[in-house]
C-alpha cells in the first residue's frame, strides 16, 4: 500500500466532541500536517498524545506536497488537521489530498464537527438544499458582485464572517439580497453558544448596536423562501414573558431580547424591548 491520509475532524469549541476514532487516528499516525501547530498541540496536549508535527498553511501548502510523495514511497500514514472543524472546509489541504490521490494513497475522511453544517441545522431555516460559501471577497466591490450572483438562488445561504465584520458584511448582503430571513450562530459547541434569528434588518441592527465576539456563521434564507415578509403568529403576554425570563437567565441583553421576540412572537420592536425592560427591573 502506498501510504493513508487521514483527514481529521477536530472540535470546533468544545472538546468534549472528540471521538474515540479520531484519538485512535492521532496515536496511531506516522507525524501531523497541522494548520497551526500552536492550536494543535493544545489538541494533542488534552488526549495526552506525543507526536510530530509539520505546519501546513495556505502559504506553505504547495512546497509541503513533497511530504506527501515521500510518505506515499514509506508506506506512512499521515494526519491532516485544520485549527479547527474539518479540513478543506474554508481551510488548507486540497493541494494534499490531490497529490495523496495522484500518488495513489488511501484518503481516508475522519467524522467530526463542521461550523457551517452546525448553524445551518440550527438556524431554522430550509436545510434540504443549501450552497456554502465560505467567506466573502474582502473587497467590497468583488463580494457585491458574488452576492448579486447569488441573489436569484433558491437555496438557503451560508457564509463564514469574522466578527469585526458582520455588521458591514450583515449591510451589504441586506443591500444586495433583500431583507431576507436570516441566523447569526456564534461560538458554536462553547459555553456561550447563541443563535440570532431574524430578518437582516434587524441583525443588522443588533450588530451595528452591539459587540459581537467569537467566529460567526450567517445562515440566509433562498430568493424565494415561502416564509419571506411572513410573521409568527401572535403569542399570549405570558408566552413572551416566559421567553424573555429564560433569555435573562441566559445572560442575553435587552436590545437582543427584543430583536428576538419581535421576529419569534410578530410584535413590534419597541413593544418588546419596554417589556423586556420591565422584566429586568423585576430581576434586578
Amino acid at each position: 500500500m502506498p501510504g493513508k491520509l487521514l483527514l481529521i475532524a477536530t472540535p470546533v469549541g468544545n472538546l468534549g466532541d472528540i471521538s474515540t476514532r479520531v484519538e485512535k487516528s492521532l496515536k496511531d499516525c506516522d507525524y501531523i500536517l497541522a494548520e497551526d501547530t500552536r492550536v494543535s498541540i493544545k489538541l494533542l496536549n488534552h488526549l495526552k498524545i506525543k507526536k510530530r508535527m509539520v505546519s501546513c498553511h495556505e502559504f506553505n501548502e504547495t512546497a509541503r506536497t513533497s511530504l506527501i510523495t515521500q510518505a506515499s514511497q514509506a508506506d506512512q500514514t499521515i494526519a491532516l488537521l485544520s485549527d479547527a472543524g474539518t479540513p478543506l472546509i474554508s481551510d488548507p489541504g486540497y493541494e494534499i489530498v490531490q497529490e495523496a490521490i495522484a500518488c495513489g494513497m488511501q484518503v481516508i475522511p475522519i467524522p467530526g464537527p463542521s461550523a457551517f453544517v452546525l448553524a445551518l441545522v440550527g438556524s431554522g431555516l430550509p436545510c434540504n438544499r443549501f450552497v456554502f460559501e465560505g467567506f466573502l471577497p474582502d473587497k467590497p466591490g468583488a463580494a457585491k458582485t458574488r452576492l448579486a450572483e447569488l441573489a436569484p438562488d433558491n437555496r438557503t445561504i451560508v457564509f463564514y464572517v469574522s466578527p469585526h465584520k458582520l455588521a458591514k458584511t450583515l449591510t451589504l448582503v441586506r443591500t444586495v439580497l433583500g431583507d431576507r430571513r436570516a441566523c447569526i450562530a456564534r461560538e458554536l459547541t462553547k459555553m456561550h453558544e447563541q443563535f440570532l434569528r431574524g430578518t437582516l434588518s434587524q441583525l443588522d441592527d443588533f450588530a451595528s448596536n452591539n459587540r459581537v465576539m467569537g467566529e460567526c456563521v450567517l445562515v440566509v434564507a433562498s430568493s424565494d423562501d415561502s416564509h419571506q415578509g411572513k410573521r409568527h403568529s401572535k403569542a399570549s403576554e405570558d408566552t413572551v414573558v416566559k421567553a424573555i425570563k429564560k433569555m435573562i437567565s441566559e445572560g442575553r441583553g435587552v436590545k437582543e431580547i427584543s430583536t428576538h421576540c419581535a421576529e419569534q412572537f410578530g410584535m413590534k420592536r419597541s413593544q418588546a424591548y419596554q417589556l423586556a425592560l420591565r422584566c429586568v427591573k423585576k430581576v434586578d
